[in-house]
């Protein structure tokens, strides 16, 4: 698609309703999809549009939400005290937005829409050079929407709610997103002309369509290609719709760029996760936050990888987990292995099953094969580490780190107490506690008790009593 550039647009984001319905102390447009606030997809949306300015009208804990956004250069805030309607959210940025052709107004709740959809409505709401253009969509099943009226010759003369509509509008399938863009000149005089007659003593956005008819102004509605990208969040239930729907859509993205992806419904792929080609994603894996998987890597069945980096052709095997770690080239981690945060493994290391690491280094080649922790450590290259090692970083007060040097051998069921260092090529014997520090090469073995047979010893039985 070609850049998009509309200098002379303002768009007004609303993200002022608590969302009463979510049942939440966080606000409606904090809450996540798939890892991302919904206001953060909204706002990178309409950023892509390279607008003139952007102004977001809060409310209901409104320090939170400007909190979570920052400070982007063309973006102001608008605080809507009291949550009187959409109308009345919108007609707060009347001091804040000048010298500009048109308006578009959004909703900070819908996470799906898209910059396409946006560029179509204001190019056909320019073209058609009318005051008030709604973007619509045909729902096969429009309950609950406003119906889109239309004449003969197709324009638009109402957009009538389901409590008010007739028996054959109520079967009207064009309905109202509730999204518009409006002629600057003629907006704001609108907003100030709606009333507040209704139920919620409210004022309400779509009330402008029936001034702007009234006062002889052109109002038309672009259709959008997909109802999808319509869809708003007001409860708990809606966020999974949309979730389930945005999931659909960043596999199918990732699919068509050269991932295979087994078993789709199965897999959870957050928006800030990274994938390379002839990458192989197994059913049941989770990558959570910015995790980035290079070229022809294979994860899963059910790993886990949140904010994880594995370079290229890195093998993670099944129920492995991986967090805030760094995997090398040519390295395998798992089954059920588990790395913690700023654990960092170098090329062609490879950590078996049930081996845990934490703000380690491991060097090239190094391997950790099965029932070990490791942590707080620094490991040189060509390492060989036996089963049940635990570098003891924790006197329960402090943590001190362990020094492995190059092309190192500890035997099985070994202690290394740190601070300790272990010099390159060394050997340590299994069953070992090590608690000095062991020279390079040659073989380090630490005191062990003779072996001695107790007879007619016999282990306490359990009480039944």
């Amino acid at each position: 698609m070609t850049k998009l550039h509309y200098p002379d647009l303002q768009v007004c984001v609303l993200a002022a309703g608590r969302g009463k319905r979510m049942r939440s102390n966080l606000p409606k447009v904090l809450h996540k999809v798939l890892g991302r606030a919904m206001i953060d997809y909204v706002l990178h949306t309409v950023e892509s549009l390279r607008p003139k300015g952007i102004a977001v009208v809060t409310g209901h804990a409104s320090e939170r939400v400007r909190e979570h956004v920052g400070q982007p250069a063309n973006l102001e805030w608008v605080i809507q005290d009291k949550q009187l309607g959409t109308g009345h959210a919108v007609k707060q940025c009347e001091k804040v937005i000048r010298s500009v052709r048109d308006v578009l107004i959004v909703c900070g709740d819908t996470p799906l829409l898209s910059a396409e959809t946006l560029s179509k409505l204001v190019d056909e709401h320019r073209s058609r050079d009318t005051d008030v253009t709604v973007l619509t969509a045909q729902q096969a099943n429009p309950f609950g929407y406003g119906r889109i009226v239309r004449d003969s010759d197709q324009h638009v003369t109402a957009i009538v709610e389901e409590k008010d509509a007739t028996d054959v509008e109520r079967k009207l399938t064009e309905v109202s997103s509730g999204i518009y863009c409006v002629r600057h000149e003629v907006l704001f005089d609108l907003l100030h002309a709606i009333g507040n007659r209704n139920a919620q003593n409210e004022y309400y956005l779509p009330d402008i369509v029936p001034l702007a008819l009234v006062a002889g102004l052109r109002v038309d509605a672009a259709l959008m290609e997909s109802a999808d990208e319509m869809t708003g969040v007001n409860d708990r239930v809606d966020l999974s719709i949309v979730e389930d729907m945005m999931q659909k859509r960043i596999i199918r993205d990732w699919q068509l760029r050269g991932v295979t992806i087994e078993k789709p419904e199965t897999v959870r792929i957050e928006a800030g996760v990274n994938i390379g080609i002839d990458t192989v994603i197994q059913a049941g894996c989770y990558l959570i936050g910015r995790t980035h998987i290079g070229d022809e890597c294979r994860v899963g069945p059910n790993a886990v990888l949140v904010d994880a980096w594995l370079d290229d052709k890195v093998k993670v095997f099944a129920f492995s987990h991986i967090h805030g770690a760094s995997v090398g080239s040519n390295s395998s981690v798992g089954p059920y292995g588990r790395l913690r945060p700023d654990a960092q493994l170098d090329e062609h290391v490879h950590i078996g099953n049930f081996v845990e690491i934490k703000k380690s280094v491991i060097g090239r080649g190094s391997k950790i094969n099965h029932l070990s922790y490791i942590g707080d450590t620094t490991m040189g290259s060509d390492c060989n580490i036996g089963a049940g090692t635990i570098t003891c970083n924790y006197d329960g007060a402090n943590k001190f780190r362990t020094e492995i040097g190059d092309h190192v051998f500890v035997g099985s069921d070994t202690q290394l107490v740190a601070p300790v260092t272990i010099g390159d090529r060394a050997t340590i014997g299994a069953g070992g506690t090590i608690t000095k520090p062991v020279p390079a090469g040659g073989l380090t073995l630490s005191e062990r008790t003779e072996q001695r047979y107790i007879a007619g010893w016999k282990r306490p039985e359990k009480d039944n009593r």
